[in-house]
């Protein structure tokens, strides 16, 4: 149909100032058209932006937004992995399936020469202990504000939507920590906290967001094929050299 009136309007233009003119016209009706048809879509899985949305009023509010009402929301255009809270302005990002290498980078400084992560196997050890009953590990850089969260090879739907939970909230609540040298260990125990306050609520919190027509079993938090970890006493070991 926009094909079809835009050669109507074409035929009877001549003027460059009209031809251009019409042609504004005719994409701001086209755009108008398509984020209205985009607005009316109300999609049941949760991908980055609609968790945002999902679990920030979850956090606050203890009330799950349905998708009816997260679509009214959702922004057509979206910068990837930006964490908002309740559809405020990006304060942090996250990524999600990342390497462990990419973490152990934020979590203790490299050597110079060689590019080992000085102290990382004690950081490291510390690290899993917090996420020993969780199948991924979450860390925050305050001072790039960007959650970085690894996944192991088990990790389930409902698995990822927790540690983006996790990414989401503690991003939010420590964004003024800053992660280096002494702040280091404080950044542990803090994220220890709010996984503690996560898990509390979590399997009530989940069947609830089922219950208001999620579905939360669909993996969509990643944008691309990701990396998974597999943890063994060797590969630590190897890990921390």
């Amino acid at each position: 149909m926009g094909m079809l009136a835009g050669s109507v309007v074409v035929s009877y233009v001549s003027s460059p100032i009209a031809t251009w003119s019409w042609l504004i016209v005719l994409l701001s009706i086209h755009l108008a058209m398509n984020h209205a048809a985009v607005r009316a879509v109300s999609l049941h899985s949760l991908n980055r932006q609609r968790a945002n949305i999902v679990l920030s009023n979850l956090l606050v509010d203890n009330r799950v937004m349905t998708p009816d009402e997260v679509s009214t929301q959702e922004r057509i255009f979206e910068w990837d992995g930006v964490l908002r809270w309740r559809g405020s302005l990006p304060f942090a990002k996250a990524t999600i399936g990342v390497p462990l290498h990419s973490l152990l980078k934020t979590l203790a400084p490299a050597h110079n020469v060689t590019g080992a992560i000085r102290d990382g196997d004690r950081f490291l050890e510390r690290l899993i202990s917090i996420y020993s009953h969780e199948d991924f590990l979450v860390w925050y850089d305050s001072p790039k504000r960007t959650a970085y969260i690894v996944l192991k090879g088990q990790a389930s739907a409902k698995a990822q939507l927790k540690a983006w939970a996790l990414a989401l909230w503690g991003a939010h609540r420590f964004g003024k920590q800053h992660a280096t040298g002494a702040y280091t260990d404080n950044m542990l125990q803090l994220l220890e906290m709010t996984l503690r306050d996560i898990s509390n609520q979590w399997d009530d919190s989940i069947e609830r967001i089922r219950a208001a027509g999620w579905d939360v079993d669909i993996a969509n938090l990643e944008t691309s094929p990701g990396s998974r970890i597999r943890l063994t006493a060797e590969s630590l070991e190897g890990m921390s050299k």
